[in-house]
């Protein structure tokens, strides 16, 4: 054997030996867990070098953009180039300053100068995106806020749920009472759910905030917990072959994925679940010590209608309806946890939602779009024939979809009814008797609730407790009018709000639509004219758009939600002037009932933590 041929078979066994233990090295790297508590991020872009279809797919979703730098290329959706708007008699403009940078100056009903804020950060982009300023180590939100769908700017008091502030008059530095009710700091509140590793950084004795995040918005290690000793850790090629060749997990990232069920569905609920702890001092000085893979009561606990605050267990009850359910966003993780699909311990948010698929309009998975998020596990309903035995409705894309009837739009949210997440069986018995609406009637429009509970009844073959909520519901002198129209004019804010909604979409059968389209109509215009919170009677406006012909749609587009009582009903009159006869008249009945139930609806504000 020549000199050469040794040198190289030694030089092949040391590299095979150095490799077998370089396995074993890693091997046994995989195998040690790791602690991820007080470990450091590394952010999106080290994620971006090795993830790029992962990144891409979540630079798609809103998560990205929920929180800010207003510098940043694309980050401002709004129009700054001195657009203004007014709202009780302060005039509100939207500028540059001499850098480009964008503001917002308020003006009193005088004309002069009461505030001239600098835009720092945005936080949102779906729906609206509001807009931070900073005095000293304090980020507040401003008053004014960005409605995407409409491309204008509007108050926040059109936005947030409340009635509308006194009348335009003298308050601190010349800005109404009122108009600031919804300006909010930052530091301990909105930081929390809408960006990565929040940390207030509260020094209780002096009052001041030394505030950070690990990345602005709801970026990769939200989900996946810190990343640096995860990026360091495969920088090496043999790591990562190693990863790629088992099915093993690794120790330096959460994949939530690989989670149970439950704690899988803890870092979703984590924020999209409001929380309660009772070391609030810690989580104001320390940050959030939540990491993906915790379990979510080692550090706090998902409201419910009687969590006490300071000893109150009413504090958080307009939150939900009486028997428990969430009636707000922001709460989807109560829902799950009091789903009965919970049985099957397969049951995560990520049964339906996946971060990286979808419409990012609610990242539902494509492989659950429509009934198929039920299907799924209730494999036999997926055949129509089974699927309308078991609705007692027509079912496909011109029928009912099962959430219609097990996750009703019964949860009010940034100006919009949306799905509550308590998967449930409709019982409009039950439902009466807990006084919050039912499916059954949200779709019924033109029905009242001793029908609904009648039908189910007798479709269902349903026993005595819908009798006896029958006979309880005929005693009403109101008993045969439509259950929405009664909670439009007579429900308390948040029924108000669903009313309108359920109002403007389509009913059981486009035909059906037609034929009660007018009473609908003027059910809407009445509470355009006399509803007190600006928010509802936007969702109204709205409903109304769907009903009124192409010739009245500039007079209903001249209507302003937000303008002075006396303008709105002018806008009104001008609209009801050009809609076909008897459009804006209840039938006489109908009108003397919502007379009735205006004057006893509950007429106080109600706090919900928006």
């Amino acid at each position: 054997m020549s000199r050469a041929h040794v040198l190289a078979v030694a030089a092949t066994t040391v590299l095979l030996v150095g490799a077998s233990l370089g396995a074993r090295s890693v091997a046994t790297d995989l195998q040690t867990p790791r602690d991820l508590h007080g470990a450091s991020h590394a952010t999106s872009a080290a994620c971006a070098r090795c993830h790029p279809a992962h990144d891409a797919s979540w630079r798609r979703t809103f998560h990205r953009t929920m929180t800010q730098d207003a510098q940043a290329p694309g980050a401002l959706l709004g129009d700054f180039d001195g657009v203004s708007i007014t709202y009780l008699g302060v005039r509100a403009t939207m500028d540059r300053d001499a850098r480009g940078a964008p503001r917002i100056t308020l003006r009193d009903p005088a004309g002069e100068v009461v505030r001239r804020a600098t835009v720092e950060r945005t936080v949102g982009s779906r729906r609206y995106q509001q807009f931070l300023a900073r005095d000293g180590d304090v980020y507040f939100r401003l008053p004014i806020v960005w409605s995407v769908a409409e491309a204008r700017f509007l108050s926040l008091n059109g936005v947030f749920l409340g009635a509308d502030p006194a009348e335009p008059g003298a308050g601190a530095h010349g800005i109404p009472p009122g108009f600031d009710r919804h300006i909010t700091r930052w530091n301990d509140n909105c930081i929390f759910c809408h960006n990565v590793s929040p940390n207030p950084g509260l020094d209780a004795a002096r009052g001041t905030f030394t505030s950070e995040v690990a990345e602005l918005g709801v970026a990769c290690e939200a989900c996946h917990g810190p990343g640096e000793a995860h990026a360091s850790a495969n920088a090496s090629p043999a790591r990562r072959y190693a990863l790629h060749a088992s099915d093993t997990a690794d120790p330096t990232i959460v994949n939530p994925a690989r989670l149970d069920a439950t704690r899988s569905a803890e870092i979703c609920g984590r924020c999209h679940g409001q929380r309660i702890t009772p070391r609030i001092e810690d989580l104001l000085t320390h940050g959030d010590p939540f990491v993906p893979g915790d379990t979510l009561a080692r550090t706090s606990t998902p409201l419910a209608r009687d969590t006490p605050l300071a000893g109150d267990t009413t504090a958080f009850a307009d939150r939900f309806w009486s028997d428990g359910t969430a009636r707000l966003t922001a709460y989807e993780f109560q829902g799950f946890l009091a789903s009965p699909c919970r049985a099957d311990p397969r049951f995560t948010c990520e049964s339906c939602h996946a971060m990286h698929e979808g419409d990012p309009r609610g990242q539902l998975r494509p492989s659950t779009v429509g009934d198929a998020a039920c299907t799924q596990c209730h494999d036999t309903l997926a055949e129509p024939p089974r699927a309308a035995a078991h609705a007692r409705h027509p079912v496909g894309t011109s029928g009912v979809r099962c959430v219609d009837c097990h996750m009703p739009r019964i949860v009010y949210g940034l100006v919009d009814a949306h799905r509550s997440h308590r998967i449930e069986s409709p019982d409009p018995a039950a439902h009466a008797r807990d006084a919050r609406p039912d499916a059954c009637t949200l779709c019924h429009v033109d029905e009242s609730r001793a029908w609904a509970i009648d039908a189910t009844a007798r479709l269902f073959d349903a026993p005595g407790p819908h009798e006896r909520a029958t006979a309880a519901e005929r005693t009403r002198e109101d008993a045969q009018l439509p259950e929405i129209a009664r909670l439009l004019a007579g429900g308390d804010p948040i029924e108000r709000a669903l009313a309108a909604a359920a109002l403007g979409r389509a009913s059981e059968s486009p035909a059906r639509d037609a034929e009660i389209g007018s009473r609908r109509l003027a059910r809407l215009l009445r509470a355009l004219e006399d509803e007190r919170f600006p928010a509802i009677r936007r969702i109204a406006a709205r409903s109304v758009a769907r009903f009124v012909p192409a010739d009245a749609a500039p007079a209903l587009a001249a209507y302003d939600a937000l303008a002075p009582e006396a303008a709105r009903r002018a806008a009104l009159a001008r609209l009801c002037a050009v809609l076909p006869v008897g459009s804006c008249t209840l039938p006489a009945d109908e009108a003397a009932a919502t007379s009735s139930w205006r004057a006893t609806a509950p007429g106080r504000d109600i706090v919900i933590g928006e």
